[in-house]
């Protein structure tokens, strides 16, 4: 969509996808890390006014609803950082805010500014006191490609608990890669990280793929668990990129399960791109695909069942559920024979593959 102007704008179907996840990874989110630790952090760099002009809750309200949704109030304080550079907009987002009754342990600020020129100072201080970053959500969302530099969202990932999740406008940064003014191919640079991304120009037919791929690059060499989901329309236009990267497997495993979730209806689908060559559509059987899987990767071996659902979540695009549904045929086609008894000697249920059942792949 076009760069709003107005103060608030209408929602579009993409973005309730992308909403959507958001909601359904912060369910999980907020239980686990405030559970775990005494403060935690979620940011929002590109708030918005936190309402669209026909009521539908932006992303600051769904994160502050989702936080205060649970039965029991999350037994830790939560910090909530929203930033906007267009001061009607934080204003509009503040009045929002204003009526919401909130714990006394969530802390809630909205800040006008550029999110770079807002954020750095903070991790400056951190920096400066050898300190770390509290267990923190950081969410990017642009409208285009300038105010999200690698350098930071590098800073961000350096520190241990701390998870970035980005909209990566590929078509914007394909559009404008080769412009003539120097200003906006140097934003285009300091988006990438280096300056590799000027030989993608050359790349005409590929070039939203390599630039995807550089961005991948990047991020992985970052964080051990990057996740990308394109998202397109009907006609097969890719519209953007949603990157996750974390340093961490189970909010690995929570962001994918998050993104299964969503019911890829709409004329909206995702696409993993973990591996171009072997896309997986979540409208595919994914126990199908995986067993093709698992059956060329194991074949022969004999292997733990918990060692099976660690790579899965680990290194693949599927979660447990699709890893237990897989193994479910594979042991009904008499693909894999499971021991009836544990390693521990315990009996196992078949059709279920608990930790310490041996599995045997023919």
């Amino acid at each position: 969509m076009p760069v709003p102007r107005e103060t608030q704008w209408r929602i579009d179907e993409h973005t309730k996808i992308k909403h959507a996840i958001l909601r359904a990874y912060l369910a999980a989110w907020f239980p686990i890390l405030t559970s775990r630790h005494t403060r935690v952090v979620y940011v929002d760099g590109f708030s918005g006014p936190g309402r669209y002009v026909d009521g539908e809750p932006g992303s600051p309200l769904i994160a502050l609803d989702v936080a205060k949704s649970f039965k029991k109030q999350l037994p830790a304080n939560v910090v909530f950082l929203f930033v906007d550079k267009e001061a009607e907009r934080v204003e509009h987002l503040k009045k929002e805010l204003a009526v919401l009754a909130l714990p006394e342990t969530f802390h809630v600020d909205a800040e006008v500014g550029r999110f770079n020129e807002v954020f750095s100072p903070l991790l400056d201080d951190l920096e400066h006191t050898g300190g770390q970053l509290a267990p923190a959500f950081v969410f990017m969302d642009p409208f285009g490609f300038s105010g999200v530099p690698f350098a930071l969202v590098e800073r961000i990932l350096k520190n241990r608990h701390a998870e970035v999740f980005i909209t990566f406008m590929v078509n914007a940064v394909q559009r404008f890669i080769d412009h003539p003014f120097e200003q906006i191919r140097a934003e285009i640079v300091s988006l990438f990280g280096t300056d590799e991304v000027e030989g993608v120009v050359a790349r005409s037919g590929e070039r939203t793929e390599a630039l995807r791929a550089l961005y991948q690059r990047q991020l992985s060499s970052r964080a051990k668990f990057v996740r990308s989901f394109e998202v397109r329309d009907l006609p097969g236009r890719v519209l953007y990129h949603l990157f996750f990267a974390s340093n961490h497997p189970l909010g690995h495993l929570k962001m994918k399960e998050a993104m299964w979730s969503v019911d890829p209806s709409g004329g909206f689908r995702f696409v993993d791109d973990t591996d171009r060559d072997q896309l997986v559509l979540l409208d595919e059987d994914p126990a199908e695909r995986l067993v093709k899987q698992l059956a060329r990767e194991y074949s022969g071996k004999e292997v733990l069942a918990e060692h099976v659902l660690r790579r899965v979540a680990d290194d693949t695009p599927f979660v447990h559920k699709h890893a237990r549904a897989a193994l479910k045929l594979m042991e009904a086609r008499g693909l894999t024979q499971v021991a009836a008894t544990k390693v521990t000697g315990e009996k196992r249920k078949k059709g279920t593959f608990p930790d310490g059942a041996a599995l045997t792949f023919n």
